[in-house]
């Protein structure tokens, strides 16, 4: 499955709970994605 855009809120919560969901959030896109975080990036990201 893959979509347009893809919006990732707090990324590095998403992480601590199943970064295995991050990975797919983050390779679903074709043409953006957008990160929006108040805390840190987890290291991969960073």
């Amino acid at each position: 499955m893959e979509f347009d855009n893809v919006v990732v809120v707090e990324p590095s919560h998403v992480a601590a709970m199943d970064k295995r969901l991050l990975y797919v959030a983050l390779t679903r896109p074709i043409s953006h994605l957008t990160l929006i975080h108040t805390t840190p990036l987890p290291a991969a990201l960073g």
